[in-house]
C-alpha cells in the first residue's frame, strides 16, 4: 500500500484535506491504478485523481501513470491563465488521452491499454470534477453518501434506458465493461465534467472500482467519517481487502475543515 497527504490552507478562511491510498489488492498480482494529489497555496488550487488501468501488466498502469502525470503537468502549467477549470479538465483529459493512444500505437505490447479516471479540480469551495469511465466521486454529508458521477458502462446505459433496476445492474455480470475511457482507441473519451460547493464538515471520495464493488456504500460512509483522514483511507483500502480484494484499490479523501 501507498498513501499520500496533503492540506490546502486558507488562514482562518478555508482548509482542506488531502488523503490518498492504493493497493494492489489481494488477487492481482500487480497495480494497475494510479493516483495522485497536489495543492497550490499560492494560486489557490488543489487536484485529485485516481485512474484504473487496462490493458494487462505493463499496459494498464502505463495508461493510468500517463494519464495523472498529464492531467497533473499541464493543470499545473495553465492553471490562472485565460482556461477555466472545467476547461482545463476537458483538454487535459483529451491531451492524456491522446498521449495513450500514441503511445499504444509505437509500442504493440501495449495494444488496447487505457483507463478510467476521475478527478476533482478545486478552487476554495468549488469544486469541479471530470470522468471518463466507472471510477466514482462520492460526497459524504452529514453521515449520508451520495454518487456524484454516472459510470460510463454499458449496463448504465441500460439503467438509463429504464431495460434495468440499478439492483439488477449492481450484479450484472457486464457491469465492468465501460463505454468511455481514455486510451483504448475506440472508446470514446471525452470527459464529463460538473460543478458543485464543498461546505464545512462535506467529505469527498475519489475510488477505483475495486472500492466501490466490493464494499457497501454505508460501510464506506462510516469509514471516510473517521477523525483523521489519512487513517480513513487506509481503513478503507482494508475494508476492501476484508471483502476478498479482488482487484486493484484506490481511494481518496478530500476533507473541507473550514
Amino acid at each position: 500500500m501507498y498513501k499520500l497527504f496533503k492540506r490546502s490552507h486558507v488562514p482562518g478562511i478555508f482548509e482542506i484535506q488531502m488523503s490518498g491510498a492504493c493497493d494492489t489488492g489481494i488477487a492481482r498480482d500487480h497495480n494497475e491504478d494510479a493516483i495522485a494529489i497536489q495543492e497550490d497555496d499560492g494560486r489557490g488550487y488543489m487536484l485529485a485523481i485516481v485512474c484504473d488501468g487496462m490493458g494487462g501488466h505493463s499496459a494498464g498502469e502505463v495508461a493510468s501513470a500517463i494519464a495523472v502525470g498529464v492531467l497533473s503537468d499541464f493543470i499545473a502549467a495553465e492553471f490562472n491563465g485565460d482556461k477555466t477549470p472545467d476547461m482545463l479538465l476537458r483538454e487535459g483529459f483529451s491531451i492524456a488521452n491522446g498521449q495513450i493512444d500514441e503511445h499504444a500505437q509505437v509500442n504493440p505490447s501495449a495494444h488496447g491499454m487505457g483507463c478510467t479516471c476521475v478527478a476533482v479540480l478545486g478552487v476554495h469551495n468549488r469544486m469541479w470534477v471530470a470522468h471518463a469511465g466507472d471510477s466514482r466521486l462520492y460526497r459524504v454529508r452529514d453521515g449520508q453518501i451520495d454518487q456524484l458521477t454516472v459510470d460510463h458502462t454499458m449496463v448504465q446505459e441500460l439503467v438509463d434506458q429504464n431495460l434495468l433496476t440499478p439492483e439488477q445492474a449492481a450484479t450484472h455480470p457486464y457491469r465492468g465493461r465501460i463505454s468511455r475511457c481514455l486510451g483504448h482507441g475506440r472508446h470514446k473519451s471525452d470527459a464529463e465534467v460538473n460543478e458543485f460547493v464543498l461546505e464545512t464538515g462535506d467529505n469527498l471520495l475519489l475510488c477505483s472500482d475495486g472500492l466501490c464493488d466490493v464494499v457497501p456504500a454505508d460501510e464506506m460512509a462510516a469509514l471516510v467519517g473517521q477523525r483523521d483522514v489519512r487513517d480513513a483511507s487506509r481503513r478503507l483500502i482494508e475494508a476492501a481487502n476484508k471483502h476478498g480484494g479482488p482487484d486493484n484499490i484506490s481511494a481518496i479523501i478530500l476533507r473541507r475543515v473550514v
